[in-house]
């Protein structure tokens, strides 16, 4: 790529990673004035489009959920044409990462940019297309490679096609070493959890104790007492404050705004106005965002991040239609297990007759909810399976993909709209794989599957 022949003044801004356009291989430059395109194989220039003649470039992702960016080009006879660059996959989603970033170059070149938000699309594909993903024709050019496995959605419950065929046996050695991999993950998972939305699960679960009370004999007549329950006080949080417990996003705005925030392989969808917090399950990681405002306005968008309760760091923008764009290293997700005191049975004599030896008692203790007991607010879709089970949850333009074993519950950031959920059980066991939606505590829906690598599927409206 060493023949650009770029003008005078001119220099490459941004050198994006290798792109598929009408099925062949390219990598475009973005220079001061213009984006060229060149040839993956042969290191040629094959186009250069001037960001002059490009009237409009929309983000967004194609039916295979790779992001991708259509232009549009005017032509000096007047007509227009559409050119779509496809980002193929890249681990932990840098992809995506490379699709935004070239988006803020075409963007800061005065091209007119619009990003539209992940449309999930798992309830309209076909098991037959879903199996099909990412694999082409026989007649399409073979520059294009092939979609990763964890892009395919797994077979309704009903479908009566083929399963794919068992994987090759792997050596024991690293069957072994997997099965350590994963027990080491759950028990790490049992003991300290990362705590889910509106939820406090590092706190301390105290199961009732059993306590006697000896009272000592006394002469008759005895003394009646009647004990006096006092209430316990709950602890509930401001209008717009962070909860103390894991990492977090808060993100302000008086009108609309929409990006996206990744971590580990996790990402979330962000299109939404004034004031919100999401939470982020991860933790050790760099947490990325792209928030960009939607309108002209020069009011103040502000992202913050927050780790128990504590601002980790804070990004602020007042451009019109301004971007935030923030890469933030936070550590492990701080869990404070403060919990209000247990409540004394004080005893209250009435009408004593001869002096008593007052009764000792002994304070009840609290009982808190169980690791896997759906609390009694918010949204949750709780998943139960001995084994493990991969998949995705979306509701309201935010997906989350699940790769986890045993119980999880997970909480959904929403209180009406869709909620669509594919899981697939990772082995051929007859295990049941069930997965259950919850509001406020009761059970809006259920699904289940029996069948060796079943798939299991929920469509809620709420």
């Amino acid at each position: 790529m060493d023949n650009l022949n770029l003008d005078s003044g001119e220099s490459a801004i941004y050198t994006t990673q290798e792109l598929i356009i009408d099925g062949i291989g390219y990598v475009a430059i973005l220079t001061g004035s213009r984006l060229i395109l060149i040839d993956n194989d042969s290191g040629i220039p094959r186009e250069s489009i001037p960001y002059a003649g490009i009237t409009l470039a929309v983000a967004g992702t194609n039916r295979l959920r790779e992001p991708v960016i259509q232009l549009t080009v005017s032509a000096p006879d007047g007509s227009a044409r559409e050119i779509e660059l496809i980002f193929i996959y890249q681990d932990a989603h840098r992809n995506f990462q490379n699709r935004d970033r070239c988006m803020a170059v075409i963007r800061d070149q005065g091209v007119p940019a619009r990003l539209e938000p992940y449309r999930a699309t798992s309830s309209s594909i076909s098991r037959k297309e879903s199996m099909d993903a990412g694999t082409l024709e026989l007649d399409q050019p073979s520059g294009r490679p092939a979609v990763p496995e964890w892009t395919i959605y797994g077979m309704g419950q009903g479908s009566k096609n083929t399963l794919p065929e068992e994987p090759p046996p792997t050596s024991p050695l690293v069957t072994f070493i997997v099965v350590i991999l994963v027990a080491a993950i759950f028990i790490a998972a049992m003991i300290v959890p990362i705590p889910g939305p509106g939820g406090n699960p590092g706190e301390s679960q105290q199961a009732p104790v059993k306590t006697s009370v000896t009272a000592i004999p006394t002469p008759a007549p005895t003394v009646t007492s009647t004990p006096v329950a006092t209430p316990v006080p709950v602890a509930t949080l401001q209008p717009g404050a962070v909860p103390p417990n894991g990492i977090w996003v808060k993100i302000s705005y008086p009108g609309s705004y929409a990006g996206s925030l990744s971590a580990g392989g996790w990402r979330m969808d962000v299109d939404s106005d004034g004031t919100q917090m999401y939470q982020l399950p991860v933790q050790d990681t760099v947490v990325d965002g792209f928030i960009e405002k939607a309108d002209g306005s020069g009011d103040t968008l502000e992202v913050e991040v927050f780790n128990g309760g504590i601002l980790v760091e804070r990004y602020v923008t007042t451009k019109p239609r301004g971007l935030v764009e923030m890469h933030v290293a936070v550590g492990p997700a701080i869990v404070n297990t403060t919990l209000p005191a247990p409540p004394s049975v004080p005893v209250v004599p009435v009408v004593p007759v001869v002096p008593v030896v007052p009764v000792m008692t002994t304070p009840v203790p609290v009982a808190f909810p169980s690791q896997y007991e759906i609390p009694a607010t918010g949204v949750w879709v709780h998943v139960s399976y001995p084994g493990n089970y991969t998949g995705s949850i979306s509701s309201n333009g935010q997906r989350r993909e699940i790769d986890a074993s045993g119980d999880q519950r997970y909480q959904l950031v929403m209180k009406s709209g869709m909620i669509d959920g594919v899981l697939e059980k990772a082995d051929g066991s007859v295990n049941t794989l069930e997965i259950g939606v919850y509001k406020d505590g009761t059970l809006l829906d259920l699904a289940n599957t029996s069948t060796p690598r079943g798939v299991a599927e929920i469509h809620t409206t709420l």
